[in-house]
């Protein structure tokens, strides 16, 4: 039985069953995923380890004692952002271990899955960005403490000044989330995007 009667037979079973026309591209697309897993599976522990080593930002930086209820009520907001994405980070790597590459409909399910990752991903990202300026915020204030001065006795060019770097500080992290993420993840969606085309065709 050859390759077209057996297409045949299986779409007379049953309408919904259906094999791609090539199955080679199907095969080719575990080797993206594949590299997509190798990713998640070097970033999850860098990321648990990140998220327990900025709790330890206040002794580092010596804050005052004082600061310490400011920095951990934010701190504990980006443990539980953390938390959610981990899970979702999580979820989806369990994902991509079931997937078996014998059927489009699981690989476009994996490459939809992969879009809304990277977008949680780089929300993730974002949602860091209060958490870190309240640290620099504290940090900012130990340094004017230890000089002797206050939020007033800072010059309005000074205050500007601040004001403009943290603004381009700001931006430019933002852009860096966007360019990691489609370095680490958008290579290999656009591999997979580009499989599904031409399994299309």
């Amino acid at each position: 039985m050859n390759f077209d009667q057996l297409k045949e037979q299986w779409n007379n079973e049953d309408g919904n069953v259906t094999i791609p026309d090539n199955i080679a591209q199907l095969k080719e697309s575990r080797h993206p995923i594949e590299k997509i897993q190798k990713s998640m599976k070097k970033e999850f522990p860098m990321q648990v380890l990140a998220i327990i080593l900025i709790g330890f930002f206040p002794q580092i930086l010596k804050f005052p004692v004082s600061q310490y209820v400011i920095y951990y009520t934010s701190y504990a907001m980006l443990v539980v952002i953390s938390s959610y994405y981990l899970f979702g980070f999580y979820k989806f790597y369990k994902q991509t271990e079931l997937y078996t590459g014998n059927t489009k409909h699981s690989l476009w399910k994996i490459y939809h899955e992969l879009k809304l990752n990277m977008e949680r991903y780089q929300s993730f990202g974002f949602l860091l960005l209060p958490h870190f300026m309240i640290t620099l915020g504290l940090e900012f204030y130990k340094v004017l403490a230890k000089k002797g001065m206050t939020l007033e006795s800072v010059t309005n060019s000074y205050q500007q000044t601040l004001i403009i770097s943290v603004l381009i500080g700001t931006i430019a992290i933002i852009v860096n989330i966007v360019l990691w993420t489609k370095y680490i993840y958008g290579r290999h969606a656009k591999q997979l995007e580009n499989i599904l085309n031409e399994i299309d065709e």
